[in-house]
């Protein structure tokens, strides 16, 4: 889900707000900033927390990781290479590297998918099976 602009005035959002926009609990937003996985955002004259484009844009990318499938200890070394100041061609090594790992599983899933349509079809033919010859049986009275 691209996200261009913090709110429709243009304004940054709270912590409820920015879960709201991306689908996840303040929860999990708290837990990503204490982690070191998504960076802690400004905070408004009131204290509380204040999320812009691009706070909301890195946790997106956070989210979207997570969708994946990466570890939380994963994420932590991509927000650490991040911040360490590391290039794109040494955090797109690592984007692809976990592409590998989300394209091995999904091959497996797959697999799994494939042997459960087959079994499903076998309990349907069955099915079908009993139920034609239940009603060729003549009944007794």
């Amino acid at each position: 889900m691209p996200l261009t602009r913090p709110s429709e005035t243009g304004a940054p959002l709270t912590i409820s707000g920015a879960a709201h926009e991306l689908g996840i609990t303040v929860d999990t937003i708290r837990y990503y900033e204490k982690e070191g996985i998504a960076p802690a955002p400004g905070r408004g004259p009131d204290g509380w927390r204040r999320y812009d484009a691009d706070a909301l844009s890195w946790l997106a990318g956070v989210v979207m990781l997570r969708g994946t499938g990466m570890s939380v200890q994963e994420m932590r070394e991509y927000a650490a290479a991040y911040r360490a100041g590391s290039t794109p061609q040494e955090r797109l090594a690592m984007l692809e590297a976990h592409r590998e790992t989300v394209m091995a599983r999904l091959e497996g899933v797959h697999r799994h998918l494939a042997a459960l349509d087959a079994k499903i079809a076998r309990y349907r033919e069955h099915q079908d099976g009993s139920a034609r010859s239940a009603a060729r049986e003549p009944r007794a009275s």
